[in-house]
């Protein structure tokens, strides 16, 4: 993914922390009532809508997310050295309908949150390198551009998604959601370092470090 994409779609997930919402009044007389329920009670009440509603439009960037993605890989399957490399397209496929999968998965999380699911749309289109369709560079070389342009959307993915779980997402429901998708985004960035030959396909211990 190119760092404009990056930028657009993967950084602005969840910027800052949430505000906590301040308990009601200082006369718990005025703020209880009949029904027993207190300031606090409502603060709760009031902080968990307003998480619930951060984690709702964090997943549904994570739906554009995979949209990109799926562009991409739709976009690479119709190149023709790439469709005539059974081992190549395999992967693609498999990979392609997996970010299909998530897609759909988070529109169901959107809605278990009580939101309504983005449009994929809406998702911007991936920004494909020129060397990728330029017939003047050998087809060897245009494919190496192809995969390195789908393990940097696979990177970003999961620094996507490690963002979400460990800073940005505020309900138990949601980040164990999006941990759900975290190992499989790792997994194939993993894969496309072994295609590229890169020397350390794991370069760190802590996945933060890895590069």
């Amino acid at each position: 993914m190119s760092e404009s994409i990056h930028r657009r779609g993967l950084l602005q997930w969840g910027a800052g922390a949430l505000i906590a919402v301040p308990l009601l009044g200082c006369n718990r007389d005025a703020d209880t009532g009949e029904s027993g329920e207190s300031g606090a009670e409502t603060g709760a009440a009031a902080q968990k809508a307003e998480n619930e509603a951060n984690d709702v439009e964090l997943l549904n960037q994570g739906i554009l997310l995979e949209q990109t993605a799926i562009s991409a890989y739709q976009a690479a399957a119709g190149l023709p050295y790439i469709a005539s490399d059974p081992a190549v397209i395999e992967v693609a496929k498999l990979f392609m309908g997996q970010h299909e999968e998530h897609r759909d998965t988070l529109a169901k999380w959107v809605q278990t949150l009580g939101g309504t699911p983005a449009d994929p749309k809406t998702a911007p289109a991936p920004e494909i390198p020129a060397i990728v369709s330029d017939e003047s560079v050998a087809e060897d070389a245009r494919k190496v551009a192809v995969l390195e342009l789908a393990r940097k959307l696979e990177k970003g993915a999961a620094d996507a998604y490690f963002a979400l779980v460990t800073q940005q997402l505020q309900t138990d429901f949601a980040r164990r959601s999006a941990a759900e998708i975290l190992p499989v985004e790792a997994q194939h960035v993993a894969i496309y370092d072994l295609v590229l030959k890169r020397a350390a396909p794991v370069s760190a211990a802590l996945f933060s470090e890895q590069t």
